[in-house]
């Protein structure tokens, strides 16, 4: 959750559409992410709704960069 940037739901998914656009709390940080839609979440399974944490995650990674979602590296470089 601390490098996690928005929340996508299908475009097409009739249940989030009135969310998309609307800012979310994330709790462990206290900072507020988007709920964004993209073709890449697959709306039938478990909630349709998927984090997006682009610096942990190629697919992530790549919706971040359509949505221009930026990543957040929540280590050093050192693992800390």
């Amino acid at each position: 959750m601390l490098g996690d940037v928005a929340v996508a739901v299908h475009p097409d998914d009739e249940r989030y559409g009135k969310l998309v656009g609307k800012q979310l709390r994330l709790p462990l940080t206290d900072r507020t992410i988007p709920v964004i839609a993209d073709e890449y979440v697959d709306p039938e399974f478990g909630t349709g709704c998927v984090k997006v944490t682009p610096a942990h995650d190629f697919n992530d990674y790549a919706v971040g960069q359509r949505h221009g979602l930026p990543p957040i590296s929540v280590m050093t470089l050192d693992a800390k």
